[in-house]
């Protein structure tokens, strides 16, 4: 036990659900606070990037309920707010009547461009003082982990 001012305090046990909850939450901030644009927020970011990647391909909301591992009414906000903030349109799929394909506009791709490069900057920031062979074993550690959450 810790001492603080004759108080008698416990120390936190650290957990893996914790610190990449932090880690995430200033990411994020980071990335905001470089942001012009006050529209873009972590899973409509995410959800950009993986539309604007594969805009060469029918992507519909249950893509990005797979790619981003939530569930369809979080998906389904997530893409009424992605229209209206202009960032989608949708469309009648080719292959399917029944499927919207979700179409990025001018403005994702530009948003993207501007995003990845706040990305980069963060990612340059977070690898400071970490050698290839940590940052190999945090990959192979965090691939782990995922594997094992969905056991």
């Amino acid at each position: 036990m810790l001492t603080n001012r004759g108080a008698s305090v416990m120390k936190e046990p650290e957990t893996i659900g914790f610190e990449v909850r932090e880690l995430s939450l200033m990411i994020a901030r980071q990335i905001e606070k470089a942001s012009n644009d006050g529209h873009i927020r972590g899973p409509q970011g995410f959800a950009l990037g993986f539309l604007v990647h594969n805009r060469d391909k029918e992507i519909y909301q249950k893509d990005l309920e797979e790619r981003l591992s939530i569930r369809k009414p979080t998906a389904s906000k997530l893409v009424d707010r992605m229209i209206k903030n202009g960032f989608l349109t949708t469309a009648p799929s080719q292959k399917d009547k029944r499927l919207k394909q979700l179409i990025v506009t001018e403005k994702a791709i530009q948003t993207t461009i501007e995003v990845e490069k706040q990305i980069d900057n963060v990612e340059k920031v977070l690898k400071q003082g970490i050698s290839e062979e940590e940052l190999t074993q945090f990959f192979a550690t965090m691939k782990k982990f995922k594997q094992n959450i969905q056991l």
